[in-house]
């Protein structure tokens, strides 16, 4: 039924055959799930708030807008997932096409696939198609898919696999202003409306669900619902005297940013049916965006020939049932260099969630390729696990 693709096509696919238990219970993850990452701010610890300074401000912090001197137009694809996912689909494939296994020999053949895999988690997540255009003081943004899956192999008896499947329509609206309500340096507020569909699915899938199972997908199997909600932003840059003891810091120009996340904490309460038409339970929604609060700050660097940069510190996540200072604490280094208008890069390195990242980024005319390397903590509150995933963005940038 599947062909074998790709690490991240195959991980797909092999989260979805764990789609049709009738039998699991509730996801024990604690994972905080983010409604939108970016390759640049993930490659810099994901620490964004006080940056905004791109096509993604709509989603990290309204507020950039409002200091955009262009527009931009930026269509991309991206894919991201852990090492190892399509080994673990092929031995789950080869065990799905034995027809000389019994009932019981297969679901013992899933236990030893689940025991031989304790302490692995694989996840992925990929946009297939993404389109932002942004212009002075306002944006629109429209994601048609966003698809994460994480699976966990867990030593529970029976032994396992936790998983979780967010799929994610997404449009969004933003405006972003400058406001003379401070009289030292400039402040910037924004404002994002978002429109999101979402299918969920979060269980814990036994090897006998899996033996029993007599279709790779039950949709019936995907809460869905839809949220109408809002991010509110602020950027505040001071203004740095000429003369005196702060003077210094005309040299690091620091700005301070702050973004209230899924104001209104709706909840994905009703439904268009738009992925799971059959759905009809109609107390089952998915997992919610939680309200949240993000703190952040940017230093520049003094500019040397082709080269600047800056550093950022970000609090992330304030107020999520799963936030501890571990997960919180984000922190990076980004690095430019800059030829002509046309060709440029940078490299980032940092710190998200007690885990380094790096990434970099290369722009030539109107195409621009992003990698990075980041890590998500997928253990307990009190125990850290880490989950390395790597991916890329292909871009093509207005």
């Amino acid at each position: 039924m599947f062909k074998r693709g790709s690490v991240l096509l195959s991980a797909t696919l092999c989260t979805f055959l764990f789609m049709n238990s009738a039998r699991a219970d509730e996801s024990i993850s604690t994972t905080i799930h983010h409604q939108y990452q970016s390759p640049r701010a993930l490659g810099m610890g994901d620490a964004f708030v006080a940056v905004a300074d791109d096509y993604t401000a709509i989603f990290y912090n309204p507020a950039g807008l409002a200091r955009r001197e262009n527009g931009q137009v930026n269509l991309s694809m991206s894919f991201a997932g852990t090492p190892g996912a399509k080994d673990f689909y092929d031995e789950y494939k080869a065990i799905e096409d034995n027809a000389a296994l019994s009932d019981s020999a297969k679901q013992q053949a899933y236990i030893d696939l689940i025991t031989a895999h304790f302490g692995d988690v694989y996840s992925i997540r990929t946009t297939p198609m993404e389109g932002v255009w942004v212009r002075p003081k306002w944006g629109v943004a429209l994601i048609p898919m966003d698809l994460t899956v994480e699976l966990q192999m867990h030593r529970s008896v029976p032994a396992a696999i936790d998983t979780k499947v967010y799929a994610d329509t997404t449009l969004a609206l933003s405006y972003g202003d400058d406001f003379n309500w401070f009289s030292n340096g400039r402040f910037s507020m924004g404002v994002t409306a978002k429109f999101i569909n979402r299918g969920f699915l979060s269980k814990k899938l036994q090897a006998i669900d899996l033996a029993n199972s007599d279709q790779i997908v039950r949709k019936e199997d995907l809460a869905e619902g839809y949220t109408i909600d809002g991010d509110i932003g602020m950027l505040w840059t001071p203004e740095i005297p000429g003369t005196g003891f702060w003077s210094w810091m005309q040299l690091v120009r620091p700005t301070f940013g702050a973004v209230v996340r899924n104001v209104a904490e709706t909840g994905f309460n009703n439904s268009l049916k738009l992925v799971n038409k059959d759905q009809t339970t109609e107390n089952l929604h998915p997992e919610k965006n939680y309200r949240v609060y993000d703190l952040g700050t940017r230093w520049e660097y003094p500019r040397a020939w082709i080269f600047g940069g800056r550093g950022v510190l970000d609090i992330r996540d304030l107020g999520h049932p799963d936030f501890n200072w571990r997960r919180g604490v984000h922190a990076g280094l980004e690095f430019d260099w800059f030829v002509y208008n046309w060709w440029k890069g940078h490299y980032r390195v940092g710190m998200s969630q007690g885990y380094w990242t790096a990434g970099l980024s290369a722009e030539l005319g109107i195409f621009n390729l992003d990698v990075v390397s980041y890590a998500d903590d997928v253990g307990s509150r009190n125990t850290a696990v880490e989950s390395r995933v790597y991916a890329t963005r292909l871009n093509l940038d207005f």
